[in-house]
């Protein structure tokens, strides 16, 4: 079986790779062959079109007369998105932009033959347009985000990984941090990304590299996860938030929308205000036991529902539906 993915990014970007890219070995030694290509297709590309036995578009939304040739000429097509695409953060598009946005991704949630989200959020979404939704969860690899051993005299380290675009907000939450750091001397705050952020105290700053996000992880006793109140972060199913837990690491951190189908009392501590954060990472300050207990509860929930030997058996399984075996056939 042969599928042509569609990327509006190149591989290495988090969304690409952990909702398909991940999959490529394990797809391919099961007979499923993935080809995959940036959204600005050419006639090269759609002249070959019906020559693949489905189409995987991975939240690109293009213009709507070259989507609708696609979906056309594919003898199936599968639409897969893992964020709010219907907004944005910040400041809200134009009327007419937002317009665009919403009509090209109606058309694919419409025309599509299955459509997968990350997501109960987006699933409810999609649902408003199309009757072949699955809910497809964000995964990791658990062999490789697992908790390692700490020695019971080694510095707290509390810690933030994340892209650049998510930099303003741990910059949001400075002020409590600072606090924080100032009450207790020892702690040390660490932070993994592409830029450096600014806030209003001391962090040892590591700068992304490919494959260190794992260790830079493990080294954590607490994960900070702060979320904007808006659309899209309520959309989101922070893989940062799985990576924590994947790792053992107690996640501090606010739960809107999706996130909360990911972060539970069992394995969080959910915050809201400046005070919060505050109060909630000095309760983990001082006991060790409840960091342990909270961490081994978000490692075997991970384990439960958010492992790719989990999740990769359910997308082979929409691949190998009988939907699109008769495609194939």
């Amino acid at each position: 079986m042969n599928v042509l993915v569609i990327t509006s990014r190149d591989l290495e970007k988090a969304s690409t790779k952990f909702r398909i890219v991940q999959y490529n070995d394990y797809l391919n030694s099961k007979g499923i062959h993935l080809q995959f290509v940036r959204k600005e297709i050419g006639s090269a590309v759609l002249k070959h079109i019906k020559d693949f036995d489905m189409v995987f578009n991975q939240k690109c939304l293009m213009r709507s007369s070259l989507s609708r040739e696609i979906i056309l000429n594919s003898p199936k097509t599968l639409f897969d998105f893992d964020d709010a695409i219907y907004t944005r953060p910040g400041p809200p598009r134009s009327f007419i932009t937002r317009w665009r946005v919403r009509r090209r991704l109606h058309l694919w949630l419409r025309e599509a033959d299955i459509v997968t989200t990350a997501n109960s959020f987006l699933a409810d979404y999609a649902r408003q347009h199309s009757s072949s939704v699955v809910l497809v969860p964000m995964a990791i690899d658990t062999d490789i985000w697992k908790p390692i051993a700490k020695k019971k005299n080694e510095q707290l380290t509390i810690g933030w990984a994340g892209a650049p675009v998510n930099i303003p907000n741990l910059e949001r939450i400075g002020p409590a941090l600072s606090v924080i750091l100032k009450k207790y001397p020892s702690l040390k705050l660490a932070v993994f990304s592409g830029k450096k952020p600014s806030l209003p105290c001391p962090f040892e700053f590591h700068l992304f590299m490919p494959g260190a996000e794992p260790d830079f992880i493990q080294s954590l006793d607490i994960g900070l996860l702060p979320l904007s109140d808006e659309e899209f972060s309520k959309g989101k199913s922070p893989i940062k938030a799985i990576q924590y837990l994947a790792c053992g690491i107690p996640v501090v951190g606010n739960v809107n929308g999706a996130t909360a189908e990911i972060l539970n009392q069992n394995n969080s501590i959910h915050v809201s205000s400046h005070d919060d954060w505050i109060n909630a990472l000095e309760v983990l300050i001082h006991d060790r036991n409840l960091r342990t207990l909270l961490g081994k509860t978000g490692r075997q929930f991970i384990l439960n529902r958010h492992s790719i030997y989990k999740v990769r058996e359910q997308l082979l399984g929409i691949f190998l539906s009988e939907k699109i075996r008769q495609a194939a056939g």
